[in-house]
């Protein structure tokens, strides 16, 4: 699947301003930020305003990506980060600003099957009868970010040895490690 990031010309001055840690914004989900300061008619223009890079992912991704300014990755210095979490139940921090150098790939992933071990996304079709989601189910719901305490929260789906699981999982947004001996 890909990811695409659709910014101003301006978008690194613009990015650091709102971080975006949960559905539609804010908890109200009306969707707007309030804060926005930089997009107007004027420079939201074809000349102005489009696709600046592109990054690939391991499935599809129904939960809207989340976004903070300035977190630091260990060894990998401070980034605008963009996490987007997939129905092969993978989550990816991706540098929001560029995919060259360092960026080429994700500051972090994390996934949450092992095939190996018998612990595997959900198959649509089959395991749930579902046509909407296709051909898995794993991240569908959009996570949410506590920035105060630097922790993702994200319900993920799995099927392991046959029997079904649905768990919440705390995550450290600079590296993708399990929090609060989770999860649950």
């Amino acid at each position: 699947m890909v990811v695409a990031w659709l910014l101003t010309a301006a978008h690194p001055a613009a990015a650091q301003l709102v971080s975006i840690t949960t559905y539609h914004n804010d908890n109200s989900r009306r969707g707007l930020n309030d804060k926005e300061t930089i997009l107007t008619h004027a420079n939201v223009n074809p000349a102005q305003f489009g696709k600046l890079f592109f990054r690939k992912t391991d499935g599809y991704s129904y939960a809207q990506p989340l976004y903070l300014a300035g977190v630091s990755i260990p060894g990998l210095g401070t980034h605008n980060v963009v996490y987007v979490a997939t129905e092969h139940d993978t989550i990816y921090a991706f540098d929001a600003d560029s995919n060259q150098g360092i960026n080429r790939e994700p500051l972090w992933q994390r996934t949450f099957i092992d095939p190996v071990h018998g612990i595997t996304t959900v198959a649509s079709q089959v395991d749930a009868a579902c046509t909407d989601l296709v051909p898995e189910i794993g991240i569908t719901g959009t996570p949410v970010i506590d920035a105060q305490t630097g922790t993702m929260y994200v319900v993920v789906r799995t099927k392991e040895n046959g029997k079904f699981f649905q768990r919440l999982h705390a995550l450290d947004v600079t590296t993708g490690a399990e929090k609060f001996g989770g999860p649950t």
